[in-house]
């Protein structure tokens, strides 16, 4: 089955769709692709902590409150206050008295972007950004699409690869953009964990979990083994790695 890929840069990272089946360099298809840019465009417009003139940057600088922004930021904030509670206060949008939501809009944002390609009847897609994606297949009779996970020790070395269907997968950690993520309880980088992979049927919570249960150090492989519906992988800074499976024992050690 040919795949047609696209790239774009946005929101500070690459952005990458690749498509199979009936709609993949034909004008829905470019269409779709154009659509699923615009969204993740507005999202950076409204969530950017770069932009001055954010909806983000505007509440940081009291110049606004979340009544007076669009719906979709009192949507996140809502998202990153339910991460908090469930995470043991790991996970916070909110440090020092600052708006932070990047943990939770770009795993949020994708998925929205998505919706654009759903509309392609009868195709395959994998919407990608950053490294994390959101997977779907158009028939039983399409294949998986086949998902490598870096190894954080050997970069540009495959530690697994997981065949997704209808779903997501998201991964964190340091190795790229450097100590980017901290336990918000006590604002340091864990060291504990090289990096840590969630599967789920949605890529906002796969996303927010991989970040998360990486915030959460020594207590990630637990923490994600209580949460209903993921699986992944959990690789320590010793290089040992952790298969697991949420509501059940550890899958195995490798």
């Amino acid at each position: 089955m040919n795949t047609a890929r696209y790239v774009e840069h946005v929101m500070g990272m690459p952005i990458g769709l690749a498509l199979r089946g009936r709609h993949t360099s034909d004008a829905q298809a470019h269409q779709a692709w154009s659509k699923a840019l615009a969204i993740l465009r507005d999202a950076d417009r409204v969530f950017s902590t770069y932009r001055p003139d954010s909806y983000i940057s505007r509440l940081n600088r009291g110049e606004i409150q979340v009544a007076d922004c669009p719906p979709e930021v009192a949507e996140v904030l809502n998202l990153g206050e339910q991460a908090r509670r469930e995470s043991g206060d790991a996970f916070n949008v909110r440090r020092s008295g600052a708006l932070d939501p990047s943990g939770v809009v770009k795993g949020w944002a994708v998925e929205r972007a998505a919706q654009a390609l759903a509309k392609l009847a009868g195709t395959d897609y994998c919407l990608s950004a950053g490294g994390d994606m959101t997977c779907h297949v158009a028939s039983p009779d399409s294949p998986a699409w086949r998902i490598g996970i870096e190894d954080p020790h050997h970069l540009n070395t495959v530690a697994a690869v997981v065949p997704i269907r209808n779903g997501a997968i998201a991964t964190s950690g340091l190795k790229h953009r450097g100590n980017h993520i901290t336990d918000a309880r006590t604002g340091m980088t864990p060291t504990a964990v090289a990096s840590v992979t969630v599967v789920h049927s949605n890529l906002t919570w796969a996303d927010i979990d991989a970040t998360a249960a990486f915030a959460k150090g020594s207590d990630a492989l637990t923490w994600l083994a209580s949460r209903p519906g993921r699986t992944g992988l959990v690789v320590l800074e010793d290089g040992t790695r952790h298969v697991y499976r949420s509501n059940a024992t550890r899958l195995a050690t490798c």
